[in-house]
Formats: C-alpha cells, structure tokens, sequence
C-alpha cells in the first residue's frame, strides 16, 4: 500500500519499476539495480511530477485561467529546471527570458574596457622605451 501523498509504484504510478529496468537495459543490458534504488527513483519521479504540475497550475492560475497548457509546464521546466520540450516551440518563452543591460552597465564595462586598452599601450610604451 502506498504512503499517503505517494502514488503506489505499480498500479498508479506514471513510472513503473519495470519501466525503470527497462531504461536502465536500454542504457546497459548487463545493468541490475537493486530494489532500494528503484524504490528511491520511483519516489523522485512521483516527487518531480507532482512538483512541476503544482507550479505549472500556479502559472495557470496567474494567466488568469483554468486549462493547464503545455506552455504553462514548458515554463517551469525551462526556467527552473532547465529543460527543453521537444517538439514544442519554446520561441515565446525565450524572448522573455532575455534581459535588458542597463546602459549604466554598459558604460561601466566600456569605461574598464577603455581603461584596459590605455593600459595595454602604455605598458607597450614603456617596454619599447626600455630598449
């Protein structure tokens, strides 16, 4: 019987014990985990699974609406897990992600880079002079 919270490994569960062993004969066929570990995977999955449902119910919630869409998971993978979907455009998502340089940034960075290019020609000066 299952814990209260968890999904029971082999009637519910989106991933099976046998499915795990499956993956791992796939990986290397000559490969047994012992039954703790793939107790231990199953419980990561469940874990996964219901965290990025949870979080992607929330981004639902805050787009004002009740569907749970693919683009509501893709998020959260993609920005807090860092995992892409394929097959799904994630072009709309990236656009949001890239951040705008404030241009006090940018002239900070140009004013050290200056400062390092008067550096490097004074330095060159200076050896040609110790010649």
């Amino acid at each position: 019987m299952a814990s209260p919270g968890r999904l029971d490994t082999d009637s519910n569960s989106l991933l099976t014990k046998r499915k795990i062993q499956e993956m791992v004969a796939q990986i290397d066929p000559s490969e047994r985990l012992e039954p703790e570990v793939e107790d231990i995977l199953l419980e990561l999955a469940d874990e996964f699974i219901e965290s990025v449902t949870q979080f992607a119910c929330k981004l639902a919630q805050h787009r004002k609406s009740n569907t749970l869409e693919v683009k509501d998971v893709q998020l959260h993978l993609e920005r807090n897990w860092n995992i892409r979907i394929p097959g799904f455009a994630s072009e709309e998502i990236r656009s949001v992600r890239k951040s705008t340089v404030p241009s006090s940034h940018t002239q900070k960075v140009t004013a050290v880079n200056n400062a390092k290019a008067v550096q490097m020609t004074m330095g060159g000066v200076k050896k040609e002079e110790g010649r």
